[in-house]
């Protein structure tokens, strides 16, 4: 590449992320200390550091990235200084106008002070790569996409003031960032939330330690920018930041599977994880521990997104960021669930239990076992049995019990239908069970049709009447394969998606 190659390459970096006449500091750091000089003539400016990217005594060229105060071109306008004194300054957060990018940075892990090999410097493009979908995929604008010479960088141009709010949102973005993308090969920087940040500048060679054969010193670069800028807005960064619960997020499950330290139940989620061969990567997340999962337990339409997030307080969390599988919302009772399907019914019992030792000892309630009777005789009568083999063998099941069931009930043989074949389910191996959910206006015989169905199926294994919370906690004596019919006025959305997990 010839010194007008790299010229072109600096000046048109510098007029890409500046406006004509803006002020900008050029930061030079190496063997000799600190070199400083503020422009807003990128001409002469990429002159100026050409020739110091020249000297191989210089380990990187730096600019910074925001609007700096434009009076600070007096400090030293349009030149570099040589080796900065005690007292000449660099820009700090105040002089700082306004934010103009987000940087996200992202290094492949290596000893300090050494240049990545050419591996490791694939590897965060890659990664680069990934974020930059990643954020595509949320409604994010193209970024520019750079080679900062070991590794890999993006940027996203936003407006934003110099204020306390703006440095915690650009911060938190950064450690969601790192959450989701960082791991033992490429790690995102959490550090460059600060307003006067430094930027690498492109077009120039970064050299970090000694030059070997696998690992070479690079030349920065830009890979790709969009044609027009499209601004990244407050409401993207913040709905970013919220894909990831907090401690305080009503959805999180304590008592259905999290730790609820008053009663004593206890789940280590990293342990159930692995128990339940769900690969994944640990990360600390506000005093707790984040997962990120390598495959996704929602879907097969996708392997990413999937994570599982356990606070300080034991509160679980669990979801998926894709749009197709709840864009984040609470999932951790329906993974728990699907591989736990008698889950519900036992942290239930378990409570009700202490619930009732609690009472019963101070006296304020008095149990009331449940009554069964147990049929006269174990054995059907042979010509309802010969009958019902009969039908079984060699006649037509469904239509005879929807016949049946029509005799006492008028029209409505869909949901008949649909019943039917969730009592099927009950002895179908692979399958977790049907359930119907019938929905209409009142007075239409949703109820009616829903207590004949069930009365044509064994006494044993019908619970009559609509189930409440309270009634079902005490049912010591809850049969497996029992029909229970919900009641969405009287029981619970969070109890009726606890049975939906693990009954039909």
């Amino acid at each position: 590449m010839t010194s007008g190659d790299r010229y072109r390459m600096v000046r048109a970096a510098l007029e890409l992320l500046f406006p004509p006449g803006r002020v900008i500091e050029i930061r030079v750091i190496g063997d000799d200390g600190i070199s400083s000089g503020y422009f807003d003539d990128y001409p002469k400016a990429a002159n100026e550091l050409l020739i110091r990217d020249n000297d191989p005594r210089v380990s990187g060229i730096y600019v910074t990235l925001n609007e700096v105060n434009p009076a600070l071109l007096a400090r030293r306008t349009n030149r570099i200084k040589f080796r900065l004194g005690r007292k000449d300054s660099t820009t700090a957060d105040v002089d700082i106008t306004r934010r103009r990018w987000l940087p996200i940075d992202i290094d492949p892990v290596r000893p300090s002070g050494i240049p990545s090999s050419e591996a490791e410097h694939a590897d965060a493009l890659i990664r680069a790569d990934s974020i930059a979908t990643f954020l595509t995929g949320l409604g994010w604008p193209q970024p520019i996409i750079a080679d900062s010479g070991n590794g890999a960088h993006l940027l996203y141009q936003l407006d934003l003031p110099n204020d306390d709010q703006s440095r915690t949102l650009i911060r938190s973005v950064l450690e969601l960032l790192d959450l989701r993308f960082s791991d033992s090969r490429c790690k995102v920087d959490q550090a460059n939330f600060n307003a006067a940040r430094i930027w690498k500048v492109y077009g120039t060679v970064s050299r970090k330690g000694d030059p070997l054969p696998d690992r070479p010193h690079r030349r920065s670069r830009i890979l790709s920018a969009p044609d027009h800028g499209e601004l990244i807005t407050e409401e993207q960064l913040t709905g970013l930041c919220s894909l990831y619960p907090s401690e305080e997020d009503p959805d999180l499950e304590t008592g259905a599977g999290g730790r609820e330290t008053k009663r004593g139940i206890t789940l280590d989620l990293g342990a159930w994880l692995s128990d339940h061969h769900l690969s994944s990567k640990a990360k600390p997340y506000q005093g707790g521990t984040l997962f990120v999962l390598d495959i996704c337990p929602f879907s097969n339409a996708h392997t990413d997104g999937a994570f599982a997030i356990q606070f300080a307080n034991g509160a679980i969390f669990a979801g998926c960021h894709h749009d197709s599988c709840g864009s984040g919302r609470q999932r951790w009772p329906e993974l728990r669930a699907r591989y736990e399907p008698d889950v519900g019914i036992r942290l239930a019992r378990l409570r009700a239990d202490r619930t009732r030792e609690k009472n019963e000892a101070e006296d304020r309630l008095q149990v009331i076992e449940p009554e069964y009777s147990a049929p006269d005789s174990d054995s059907p009568d042979d010509a309802i049995q010969e009958q019902s083999l009969k039908i079984l063998g060699t006649g037509d099941p469904l239509s005879f019990l929807l016949d049946t069931f029509g005799r006492s009930h008028e029209g409505d043989q869909t949901v008949a239908e649909c019943l039917i074949h969730s009592l099927a389910s009950r002895s179908v191996i692979n399958s977790k069970g049907l359930h119907v959910s019938i929905s209409g206006e009142s007075g239409k015989g949703k109820s009616h049709a829903i207590d004949t169905m069930r009365t044509l199926t064994p006494e044993q294994f019908r619970l009559e009447g609509r189930m409440s919370d309270k009634a079902l906690f005490y049912m010591d004596d809850l049969r497996a394969g029992t029909v229970i019919t919900l009641d969405d006025v009287s029981l619970s959305d969070q109890m009726q998606e606890i049975l939906k997990g693990v009954t039909t």
